[in-house]
């Protein structure tokens, strides 16, 4: 997994923010073990909060502070809500991330400031039908789809008639050769986890990625969380993993932890990954 630090400390603001941990509450609600046939029925609540500390002898008179929202909408989540202890404006990219945009004022010295997040969600046990987007073939700096390597053992693996069958072989193929090194600081993309044969999820996202691209089928990375009912979320739990566009769906695929086309509904995304997108969760700003 991939994840900035924990508390993040920016010297020329003088500002600290560490994420909070609510206190736990009772869920409030029992999924039962029956299939949900239609859209985006199952119920999902997260919680998240961020303590910003003036670390300075001066008061900042106004900081701003972004953060990632769930996805606003996915194959399989839709995003129904969100609350915040404070205003906010939200901000859409291109991909359909989704950042909050907080504007604090009047810190004073040493104070701090505790912003609380809930999103109230709906996901989906199947996945629904989503526009694709042709980009998901292109080569990008840790997806090296033009390599040898990667071409040579994408050939391998690829079945003439049955893309599908391709997109599974890829999956198996990932899971049994790439070994779990535990969290890696950097990323270090596909070809890295082809030549060294480890990695931690995200070198297993690109590698699926860079051989389903070299196939030709649309697939690109996700980063997000996987909780089963309502949760708090936290920080060591992010996650990266990877969809393949196939039959007007994107489906998911998760090679580090022997997911395929399943478990949809335990999958909450925070953010549709690409090179042309800003990937930090956080980040801080003054005036000072």
């Amino acid at each position: 997994m991939k994840i900035i630090f924990f508390t993040l400390f920016t010297i020329l603001l003088l500002l600290v923010i560490t994420w909070q941990f609510p206190t736990e509450k009772p869920i409030k609600k029992e999924i039962t073990k029956e299939i949900i046939k239609n859209q985006y029925e199952i119920p999902r609540t997260l919680r998240y909060s961020f303590n910003l500390k003036n670390t300075g002898n001066q008061l900042i008179k106004k900081a701003e502070f972004w953060t990632q929202a769930p996805v606003k909408q996915t194959a399989t989540q839709k995003v129904i809500q969100i609350k915040t202890s404070h205003p906010y404006k939200i901000l859409t990219d291109n991909l359909d991330n989704q950042t909050l945009h907080f504007e604090l004022t009047n810190i004073p010295p040493y104070a701090t400031r505790q912003i609380n997040i809930t999103t109230e969600l709906k996901l989906s046990q199947t996945t629904n039908p989503t526009p694709k987007k042709l980009e998901y073939l292109k080569e990008e700096p840790l997806i090296q789809i033009s390599h040898p390597d990667i071409q040579s053992v994408a050939k391998k693996l690829k079945n003439n008639k049955k893309p599908l069958a391709t997109t599974e072989k890829i999956y198996k193929w990932v899971a049994k050769h790439i070994q779990y090194a535990g969290y890696i600081a950097e990323n270090r993309g596909a070809l890295y986890a082809l030549h060294q044969k480890r990695g931690d999820c995200t070198e297993y996202m690109y590698l699926f990625t860079a051989l389903a691209r070299a196939n030709g089928i649309p697939a690109r990375g996700i980063a997000g969380y996987i909780y089963k009912k309502d949760s708090i979320l936290k920080p060591q739990d992010y996650h990266n993993w990877a969809e393949f566009y196939l039959d007007g769906k994107w489906h998911l695929v998760d090679p580090q932890n022997n997911v395929f086309m399943e478990k949809q509904s335990d999958y909450i995304v925070m953010q549709i990954l690409s090179s042309k997108e800003k990937t930090s969760r956080f980040w801080a700003s003054d005036e000072r």
